[in-house]
């Protein structure tokens, strides 16, 4: 088997796909671009070939494409991949591309609307019968003028395309629309602001749309409000309550998501899980990595053998621990770094420092804590992030 393989770097930890997808006997032919001798070793050894390039230009990649499709005729291997693989929200509309250019099953340009457009999600939420926070697609100023009218305040103002809290305004009032609406730009979304806990159904589909991993998040904060500035924290829960699976389940089909990752994001409202948005990928970070802490299992492994077709996924079902995401900035802690290891010890099961890129949204240093007991993680969460006042 061929994959192509874009980003093969970065984030840092997805390079556990390639590493495991070379392991399972799958030729990794990848784009990206880092520089090659820049990479981990062991990173460069699992790639069978690797053209450096700029992904966020088509006619670049087009050229880099081809470069690799002739380094694969003089390996003697054929002009062709089987399948292409990102991983990654910014480069779906290019793994759609090359997937049209090269006749590969799997996205299309045509779907992408679906997936990444927050106005299409809605579209087939409410198609599949779901409840939405009331929201249209901004066709201008006298538009966003009456919508907001009709939704009130606060309201939320995000891209219609988008990634993460990126170039989102929480609106409080007529005098901040106005002067917001005239520097927005195009393609933005009206939103109404919903004042709930957010939770996510995320999971692995095989080449049928089956899904063979699931998992659910509860987030402390909206996304927002760590770009503003507080410290990020959420956890995997051991349990996914049957609602909420169901809704999940239904929105797998109802998109047609297949050999994917997926990520979706809901307000908790009682028994009502109201859907936000979808996501066709794995979630962001260092979520995959606290998955696997949770089950002590494999999702990288998981996804090559699900990739190669050596039968069903063969994935832990029980959750045996609660396992959380804490985030510390440059601020004045209680606790110190070495405070820190000696008061969590077994329970403290990664600690890094996040590349700068994901700072804003994900805190500087990151501590992955776990437990079987759900109260007993709360309060490791609280004292890694207590400050003196």
């Amino acid at each position: 088997m061929d994959l192509l393989y874009l980003s093969p770097d970065f984030p840092p930890n997805y390079a556990n796909f390639v590493l495991q997808l070379e392991k399972h006997g799958v030729d990794v032919w990848a784009l990206g671009e880092a520089d090659f001798t820049s990479m981990p070793a062991p990173l460069r050894k699992a790639v069978r070939y690797y053209v450096r390039t700029d992904l966020t230009s088509k006619e670049s990649v087009d050229r880099a494409l081809e470069e690799l499709l002739c380094a694969k005729t003089a390996l003697g291997t054929p002009r062709r991949f089987d399948v292409v693989e990102s991983h990654n929200e910014i480069w779906l509309g290019l793994e759609a591309h090359i997937n049209r250019m090269l006749d590969i099953p799997g996205i299309r340009p045509a779907d992408l609307d679906r997936i990444k457009k927050k106005s299409e999600m809605k579209r087939q939420f409410r198609a599949s019968g779901l409840t939405t926070a009331r929201g249209e697609r901004l066709t201008g100023r006298a538009h966003g003028l009456a919508l907001a009218k009709i939704i009130g305040f606060p309201l939320i103002l995000k891209p219609d395309e988008g990634v993460g809290a990126g170039n989102i305004h929480k609106v409080a009032d007529q005098a901040q629309l106005e002067a917001l609406l005239p520097n927005l730009g195009t393609d933005y979304f009206m939103e109404a602001f919903v004042d709930a806990p957010i939770v996510s159904y995320d999971g692995l589909t095989d080449w049928h749309g089956s899904v063979r991993f699931e998992n659910s998040l509860t987030y402390g904060d909206g996304v927002l409000d760590y770009v503003h500035g507080k410290d990020t924290f959420f956890y995997v829960e051991r349990d996914i309550p049957g609602a909420l699976r169901d809704i999940g389940l239904q929105l797998v089909r109802d998109f047609g998501i297949r050999r994917k990752f997926f990520h979706f994001e809901f307000f908790c409202l009682g028994d009502l899980y109201m859907p936000i948005e979808i996501n066709c990928r794995p979630p962001g970070g260092a979520i995959l990595d606290m998955m696997n802490y949770s089950v002590d299992d494999d999702l990288y492994a998981a996804y090559a053998h699900m990739i190669t077709g050596q039968g069903r996924v063969a994935m832990t079902p029980e959750k045996k621990y609660f396992c959380a995401y804490v985030g510390r900035r440059d601020r004045n802690y209680v606790f110190r770094h070495d405070q820190l290891l000696q008061r969590l010890g077994g329970a403290l099961v990664e600690f890094g420092e996040n590349p700068p890129v994901f700072r804003s949204a994900m805190s500087r240093h990151r501590y992955i804590i776990r437990s079987p007991d759900r109260k007993q993680l709360l309060k490791m969460a609280r004292e890694i992030q207590l400050t003196h006042s």
